[in-house]
């Protein structure tokens, strides 16, 4: 019998030969483009919900509406799945209810729309005309369905959010680098996104912008007197702005009620 050492080459090159035929092992790693980096993009977010009284142009369609729901969203909405059916709103008096509209808010151009006003149906008048009237029941919080996709075609299904109440005020959420044209070249623009339609007033402090170099002084509301969900505004030099602020009562909303005051701290486009 030849001895174990002999054969111990033998058996290590049988080893090495079946081990070439064996499955090959499963990688973990996600697949990459050679020469490209992975990317981990945050998802795209519902920034804000709040509930207003219905305007003027509000009011003027099929159904009567009552209320609007103004969203805000981190990236612009494809319009193409914005239906109401996308939303499920729950009430303060435990019923669940979709919107009898959805629409992307005036304001901005395609492919940045953010903004979304949800109108919900005005309740029906009461039989009992000798009964007393009670307020509607607005809504407390939002679910968004499957049915709605970002403008890059990513499933927003599942985002959801309390909703502020009509008594709160309107405030300012987020700041962004506006677009050049709306400034015409005379200065830097910004962009604000607010939780509802606000406007400028007449005699109220104009915002404040705080530069890079330390310096502070006012911007120039862009766009007219129009209640909007977005504002552009104009800031005069070149030094970059870091934040922005504004007093309570700078804003009205379509009620005329003065908005919140806030600062934001400018933040990177969508």
């Amino acid at each position: 019998m030849p001895s174990p050492l002999r054969l111990a080459p033998v058996l290590a090159a049988l080893t090495a030969c079946a081990s070439n035929y064996g499955p090959a092992p499963v990688s973990t790693a996600p697949d990459v483009p050679a020469g490209r980096p992975a990317v981990h993009e945050a998802p795209t977010a519902l920034l804000s919900a709040q509930v207003l009284p219905a305007g003027p142009a509000d009011r003027d369609y099929i159904l009567p509406v009552g209320a609007v729901v103004h969203l805000l969203f981190s990236r612009p909405i494809d319009p193409l799945t914005l239906v109401p059916q996308s939303f499920v709103l729950a009430l303060g008096d435990g019923r669940r209810v979709a919107p009898v509209g959805a629409f992307l808010s005036p304001g901005t151009g395609p492919g940045e729309q953010r903004s979304v006003a949800l109108l919900l149906a005005a309740p029906p008048a009461p039989t009992d005309k000798a009964a007393p009237a009670t307020p509607p029941a607005e809504p407390l919080s939002l679910t968004v369905t499957g049915l709605l996709h970002d403008a890059a075609g990513r499933v927003l299904e599942g985002l959801a959010a309390d909703i502020r109440p009509s008594s709160a005020p309107v405030f300012p959420v987020r700041a962004e680098p506006g677009p050049a044209a709306a400034c015409g070249g005379r200065g830097q623009a910004l962009r604000v996104f607010w939780s509802g339609p606000v406007a400028r007033t007449t005699t109220g402090p104009a915002p404040v912008v705080v530069r890079l170099d330390g310096t502070r002084g006012p911007a120039e509301s862009q766009g007219g007197r129009s209640a909007r969900p977005v504002q552009d505004l104009c800031v005069p030099g070149v030094a970059g702005v870091q934040a922005i602020e504004f007093a309570a009562g700078a804003m009205l909303d379509e009620r005329g009620s003065p908005a919140a005051g806030g600062a934001l701290t400018i933040s990177p486009g969508p």
